[in-house]
């Protein structure tokens, strides 16, 4: 059933939700010279926004093991692409991550047992909707890294860490005004506890971002939503 799930989750991905995004974004006509990913998995976004922006720097974070080191190989040859073993937060700490068998979906979030999206993806990935594990990982916040690297600018920053956004926007409060675009997850469902999507974007709003666009995944109850800086 898992495996079935992927496929079918992949398909839907790679051939009817990626491509409106990249349309959108080559419209915009973004000249690229920095691109963040928080939340890379596998590499997904990293190959997208590599695909569009061929000569950007990219900096990519993974918190999980596994997937970190998988991404180190995929990229070892890569000199325009960092990938770094941190979750982006709120604050420097250390936090348990809790592990899912869909990786993708792995989360530091809350989780409402009771709600349906709950209950669905315990059907098709098992007990405890596929966690497993915790994973002790650690969290440094964008405003550390963008010093650390000198960056002037990010051209494009991504956020989809299931319900943490929030933290993220936190931990970049104090360099927002560098920063010209954001693409956020926005989660439609209960499935997370503390989790509310129009909080994320009235922090957006407050932080001068507007937002352009959004791209309902099909079939699913959340967007990959375009927001650019108004100030920047």
């Amino acid at each position: 059933m898992r495996l079935i799930f992927k496929i079918f989750y992949n398909f839907l991905d790679n051939y009817f939700h990626k491509p409106r995004i990249e349309k959108f974004l080559k419209k915009m006509n973004l000249n690229c010279s920095n691109i963040i990913d928080v939340g890379s998995h596998k590499g997904e976004s990293i190959d997208f926004f590599n695909s569009i922006y061929k000569n950007s720097n990219i900096y990519a974070f993974e918190p999980q093991k596994d997937c970190f080191d998988s991404l180190k190989k995929k990229y070892l040859s890569n000199n325009k692409i960092t990938v770094l073993n941190f979750a982006l937060g709120g604050k420097k700490e250390t936090k348990k991550l809790n592990k899912n068998f869909l990786s993708s979906t792995s989360t530091f979030s809350r989780l409402n047992h009771n709600s349906n999206h709950f209950k669905i993806k315990s059907f098709i990935l098992g007990s405890n909707a596929g966690f497993y594990k915790e994973e002790i990982v650690n969290v440094e916040t964008l405003a550390f890294f963008f010093e650390k690297y000198n960056l002037e600018k990010i051209d494009i920053l991504k956020i989809d860490t299931e319900g943490y956004e929030i933290e993220v926007l936190n931990g970049l409060k104090r360099i927002s005004s560098k920063i010209k675009v954001i693409i956020v997850e926005h989660n439609y469902t209960d499935y997370y506890m503390d989790y509310s999507s129009s909080n994320t974007k009235k922090y957006l709003s407050e932080l001068s971002f507007k937002n352009l666009k959004n791209f309902k995944f099909p079939l699913m109850k959340y967007t990959d939503s375009i927001y650019i800086n108004t100030k920047f």
